[in-house]
């Protein structure tokens, strides 16, 4: 099973993978969505498995809710958050890189494209932490940016099919 480095969150619903270099605050970022209720999927290595059209990823055995923290060392997450604080897998919906200031300025935040994971396309985000605003606060918007589109298109698509048998061709 192949993996990738990132840590690998659910967030409202949805699995999003949070990449970077080593330093660029991915596990402190996930101490801030576990604060805020969210559910730590995998650290450091998420195994990652394509079922169809799908992509879902989990936690090696041994890492199981476990975050290495630099700042802290290794934290049993449900230990400090509860028991929702882990899960053992999720499909994955959003990949987000974090970015830094002196990343090329076509890895600078705010323009999504798509990644190729196990042949699954999969929306991302590059995202340059503001200090405005808190990067968890980001990656929630950016969650319900993806969970709307979906919607969107799932309403756009019943309007269409309704409007073409609706209509008459005498």
């Amino acid at each position: 099973m192949p993996s990738v480095h990132g840590v690998l969150m659910r967030v409202d619903g949805c699995g999003v993978l949070i990449t970077g270099r080593a330093g660029s605050g991915k596990s402190s970022l996930a101490l801030a969505l576990m604060a805020r209720g969210h559910s730590l999927v995998a650290d450091d290595a998420p195994e990652l498995q394509r079922d169809g059209d799908r992509l879902t990823g989990r936690c090696p055995p041994m890492l199981r809710g476990l975050l290495h923290c630099p700042a802290m060392g290794v934290v049993d997450v449900q230990a400090l958050y509860g028991a929702g604080a882990w899960r053992e897998a999720t499909d994955i919906h959003l990949i987000i890189t974090l970015c830094d200031a002196v990343a090329s300025t076509t890895d600078l935040g705010g323009q999504w494209h798509t990644t190729s994971l196990c042949g699954v396309e999969v929306p991302t985000l590059p995202l340059l932490p503001n200090r405005l605003i808190e990067p968890a606060v980001h990656i929630e918007a950016a969650v319900r940016t993806v969970k709307n589109e979906a919607l969107a298109a799932d309403t756009l698509h019943a309007r269409q099919a309704q409007a073409m048998g609706g209509s008459s061709c005498n």
